[in-house]
Parts: C-alpha cells; structure tokens; sequence
C-alpha cells in the first residue's frame, strides 16, 4: 500500500521526469500506463510499464543518495514551423536534454529532487531557438501506516509552440513564460476506506513580445495565480473495483489591470463520483462523472458550466500490446483575446507493442476539441503520433519519432487552420 500511495503521489505532483515541451519529439521518455490503481489493484502489467532488469540504467550511490544522470540528444525536422495554412516554412534542429535525479529512499521520509535542461536550437531561424529548465523538490513523510504526507515545489521556464491556439500568431519569437507552485498531500486509508486532500497553487508568468517591426504585444493579462483544493473518498467493495467520490474549488487569481484586457478573476468548482476497477486480466481503468462551473467576476464575462468526464481505460489486447484510451473534459485557462477561457474535451488511444523485449513500437491518436467562452469559436485539434524505441543497453536507448498535428477552426472570430508534420531521432544515455 505505501507503495502504491507513494508512486501515485509522485505521478500527480510531476516528480517523475520532467516534461518540458508540449510537441512530441524523440528525445521524450517512454511514458506509461500507471499500475498504481487504488488498492493495489495491479495483477495486469502493460507493455510501457514492464520490468526490463537487462535494460533498467542502475542509480549512482552517493553515501545514502541515489544519483541518475540522463542526457538526450536528437534531431529533427519540422515543416510548418510557424503553424500558418499557407507559406509554409520548414527547419531542422538539434536538440539536448540533460536530466538528473536525486533520491534519498527511506521508510519514513523519502527525499528527492530533479531537473531538465531543455535546449532546442534550430538550423536557420534563431528566432524560434528556445531555453526551457525545470526542477523539482519533494517530500514524503509516511507517519504511519495509514497516514502519508506528500509536499512539492516546483519552477521551470518554457516555451509556448507555435501551434498553441493561445500563441499569437504576429510574434516575432515564441512567447516564454515561467510557472512555479507547490502541492501538499495528505493520505489517510482505514481498511477498505481511503482518504486524500490536496491543496495546490501555481504561479504563471509570461513575458510579453513584440511584432517583426516592433510593435509591443502585452501578455501580461494572462498572468495569474490558481489555488486549488481537492478532496477524494474512496471505498473499496471487492479488490476488483472501488466507488468514490471527489470535489474541488479552485481560485484564479489574475494580476489588476487598467488596460484593455480586464483582469479575469474567476472562481470555480466541479463535483463528480466514480469507479475505479480491474475486469479480470484483460482491463484495468477509472471514470469519473460529474458537474463543474465556472464564475467569472467581471460582468462582461460570461461563466461556463457543464458536464465533467474524466477515465482512463488499459486493454491488455496480449501480454505483447497494451490499449490504452483516455477522455478528459474540463475548463481552460487560455491567451486568446476576448475569451475567458475554454471547455476543453481530450480523447486519446494508444497502442504498445513489445516487438522484441527490448524493441517498443507506439502509435496513437489525440483529438482536443475546444469550446472557447466569451468569444463565437470553437476548435478541433489533432495529433497523430508513431514512435519506435530500441533499448540497447542500461545505459542507452534510441528513440525514433514521428507526429502530425492539425487545427481546424469555426464560428465569428476562427482561429487559423493548419497542418504540422515533425519527423526527429534521438539517444539517451543514462547513470555512468
């Protein structure tokens, strides 16, 4: 059971590896379909999670400390870097993903810290280079069986891509911007009954731009502070399946404003139950049902509300192909002028397959579809995405990566429509 609590507290709170850009790219990790359901329910291994001794990189021990050094260097090709419908442009580029983490495992109080270095340089437009770092800290104190205490912080800089429906499309550089927060978790699980609250705040600040011919463009009304809290009752029935309820409230906070743009205060909150559940060897998932809401305080803002969904289902298709789909329905944050934010609808499926123990191929598909709140547009987006990884050794791996996205638009004030097609490779080498 700490296990189990200990894996899901680090997934939720991204102290895993860190994740700096949004676009696929052959330097990513393997990712995986978490066996961390509630109560241990993990009799089906998927083909990402699998343990693979032979090519697991092995930590470096410093005194009580565990050190994992990672590198990842690719390369790759873009055809539509600047995501427009017409005059395409294309580049290549080079990029370098140093990572580490560190980790002092104990019983009672597991430490860690980790961090990624992003840097992406391209062949002939210098203006879409880009410098992205992230680094996390947490904590972990198990206060007894049937209490754990979870505690983060986290700060990066990115990049926003091109594609991004919030990325205005007359910048002469890629908006940056900075994010950092912290998360506390606190755990209580009695028999069959758990319980987890969650309280987490986060920070966004973006850098404002300009136009090719200097021409100032503000993003400073999309600064803003979100404090969330979150609390979740879950009952098991039967080590099968378990029932439970959760619900959130959540404070945006953005910075005053006396420009155009008024300053889009909002609070919020949604309700939902559920089901999580493994269907003998051959499934494993969750779902969750429910309502949200959103109120925005200025008057010229219209709130949003509607139906919440959320799950995840892994098919066990074989001991070799894992299926894993997805669907998440919930209100956006956004830097589309005019719009509060948006309903967002997240669909994915995926497909691994464990073509030879230590040869991974993946494709999948992602459809987005946007509902924007304030402004007449809606959005659908799709990403296409194929990927084969060779595990050679502990200590290398190479990756090779294909992805196509698309943007459709509709309504009074549309977005661009686009194709965008990015073919990349790329090595990683782990510990020492």
């Amino acid at each position: 059971m700490r296990r189990a609590v200990t894996l899901a507290l680090l997934s939720s709170c991204g102290l895993a590896v860190p994740a700096l850009a949004q676009q696929s790219d052959a330097t990513d990790g393997l990712g995986s379909v978490s066996t961390e359901n509630s109560f241990g329910r993990d009799r089906n291994v998927g083909v990402l999670e699998r343990r693979r001794p032979d090519y697991t990189p092995e930590p470096i021990h410093v005194g009580t400390l565990e050190l994992m050094p990672r590198i990842a260097i690719g390369a790759g090709y873009d055809d539509n870097l600047y995501a427009q419908p017409d005059n395409r442009i294309g580049d290549a580029y080079l990029r370098i993903r140093p990572r580490f983490s560190l980790v002092r495992p104990s019983p009672n109080l597991k430490l860690s810290l980790d961090g990624e270095l992003d840097l992406l340089r391209h062949a002939e437009r210098a203006s879409e280079n880009s410098t992205q770092y992230a680094l996390n800290a947490g904590a972990i104190y198990t206060i007894s069986n049937s209490d754990t205490l979870g505690l983060t912080l986290r700060r990066g800089r990115f990049s926003q891509e091109r594609v991004s429906p919030d990325s205005p499309t007359q910048a002469d550089r890629p908006i940056r911007f900075t994010r950092s927060g912290g998360t506390a978790t606190y755990t209580h699980v009695f028999n069959r009954l758990r319980v987890r609250g969650v309280i987490d705040v986060e920070n966004r600040n973006y850098a404002d731009s300009e136009t090719p011919d200097g021409t100032p463009i503000d993003q400073d009304f999309r600064d803003h502070t979100t404090y969330t809290g979150t609390a979740i009752g879950e009952y098991a029935l039967s080590p099968s399946i378990s029932l439970f309820v959760a619900g959130s409230a959540n404070k945006r906070d953005y910075r005053e404003r006396t420009g155009p743009v008024a300053a889009r205060d909002s609070t919020g909150f949604d309700l939902a139950a559920g089901a999580s559940f493994e269907l003998g060897r051959k499934a494993r998932g969750s779902l969750r049902l429910g309502y949200l809401h959103q109120d925005y305080r200025p008057v010229e803002y219209e709130d949003v509300s509607g139906f919440l969904v959320r799950g995840e289902l892994a098919y066990f298709l074989t001991p070799l192909v894992t299926i894993t789909g997805t669907i998440d329905r919930g209100i956006r944050e956004t830097g589309v002028n005019g719009a509060t934010g948006y309903l967002a609808t997240n669909m994915t499926l995926r497909a691994d397959y464990e073509l030879l123990r230590n040869l991974i191929i993946s494709a999948g598909g992602e459809l987005e579809k946007r509902d924007f709140n304030n402004i007449d547009r809606r959005d659908d987006r799709w990403n296409w995405r194929g990927s084969a990884s060779w595990l050679v050794s502990k200590r290398m791996a190479l990756r090779l990566d294909l992805q196509r996205r698309t943007q459709s638009s509709w309504g009074a004030t549309a977005g661009r429509a686009f194709s965008d097609n990015r073919v990349s490779v790329g090595v990683t080498f782990s510990g020492l």
